[in-house]
């Protein structure tokens, strides 16, 4: 994937219609206890293409539930039905519990400060926020959400294949830092790519915006490129999480 495919002309330009905008880093929202690695990227890798916000924030808003149905009665729902489209709104609903988890850990991982207190005092009892997420969903069926939103994205839902990518290497993202070498991880970079490709060809314009970062990110190599998309996709869903917490 070194070699930029031929329509990279089209789709900057497409990139350029779309207005592109450059997401800032908040100090809060850096990793504890490790260096931004967004600092220390050259210019052009600096700015992570921010894409689907709305669409993010619109899943985080939607209640865990409706009526008396039970999550795993609507995932089991969703799975019998069946569809594409079914099955990415079965990741979605999976996803909302393994991220409202992630972002538990993420605030206790903060630094302790005037900041961090406010915080932690309007996020209260976090387990009341992981039980409102998760239900009775169980941890097998969590991760469960990765083949669902893999499959969506091979049958060419809007959105499955930056959502996959955004999940990480099977839904580990610490792999693509800990063992960028680990030859697991590149095939799952490559098939990443070969995603976000296949959907901008569905005109799928959160997947054109994921190749436009990659294409202005040219001069790094895959693993970083795709790190790039991954870090992007974190950012962005945690400060919706703080913005959908403190309003």
């Amino acid at each position: 994937m070194k070699a930029l495919p031929l329509v990279l002309a089209v789709v900057i330009a497409a990139i350029a219609a779309l207005a592109v905008l450059v997401v800032p880093i908040s100090p809060i929202l850096l990793e504890a206890g490790t260096p931004s690695r967004m600092a220390s990227m050259p210019t052009s890798a600096a700015p992570a293409i921010a894409h689907g916000v709305a669409d993010t924030a619109k899943r985080l808003s939607q209640p865990a539930a409706t009526d008396n149905t039970s999550l795993r009665q609507r995932l089991e729902q969703l799975l019998k039905r069946g569809t594409a489209r079914d099955r990415y709104q079965a990741f979605n609903l999976l996803a909302r519990c393994a991220h409202a988890a992630d972002f538990d850990r993420y605030l206790t991982s903060l630094p302790p400060g005037a900041e961090t207190a406010r915080l932690r005092e309007r996020y209260g009892d976090g387990s009341v926020r992981i039980a409102a997420a998760c239900g009775d969903l169980s941890p097998r069926q969590v991760e469960q959400r990765i083949d669902l939103v893999a499959a969506a994205a091979d049958q060419g839902v809007a959105g499955a294949a930056s959502a996959w990518i955004e999940e990480g290497p099977y839904g580990d993202r610490t792999a693509l830092t800990q063992r960028p070498d680990d030859p697991l991880v590149v095939a799952w970079v490559e098939q990443a790519i070969e995603r976000v490709l296949a959907a901008t060809r569905h005109s799928d314009t959160e997947a054109i915006s994921q190749f436009g970062s990659l294409c202005l990110n040219w001069e790094l190599d895959d693993v970083a490129r795709v790190r790039l998309l991954v870090d992007s996709g974190l950012q962005r869903r945690r400060e919706d999480q703080l913005k959908s917490m403190l309003n």
